[in-house]
């Protein structure tokens, strides 16, 4: 499904990343890329518009204060949004290209919202 992709994801649980990152290798991706919040700087694939994928925790992308889901949504890719309460949390629109996955979530959700995604 996702072979050959290259995928951000940006989580600050590093346990959730690393969770993220086993479910893209079995799923096929090429490249995974794993950013937490705070000051790390976007990779120049982000930059660049070079990738397939993002799976975004609302709250921590929120807090980089780069403006990354913007910078994501120049680059036209589709985007999965973590979320520990979709009714409080604000999903930036992404015109479609986007699913919400709510917190605490199982391989089964994850898988589904690539599946549609990826479509």
């Amino acid at each position: 499904m996702l072979s050959g992709k290259s995928i951000l994801i940006v989580e600050e649980a590093a346990l959730i990343a690393v969770d993220i990152e086993t479910v893209l290798g079995e799923l096929g991706a090429a490249q995974v890329v794993t950013m937490g919040g705070g000051e790390t700087p976007l990779p120049a694939s982000v930059k660049d518009g070079a990738i397939d994928l993002a799976i975004l925790d609302i709250s921590t992308a929120a807090s980089r204060g780069d403006d990354l889901s913007s910078t994501i949504d120049k680059a036209g890719a589709p985007v999965i949004f973590l979320t520990t309460d979709p009714q409080v949390d604000a999903v930036p629109d992404f015109g479609g290209r986007f699913q919400t996955v709510q917190k605490p979530f199982t391989y089964e959700e994850l898988c589904g919202a690539l599946a549609r995604l990826m479509a």
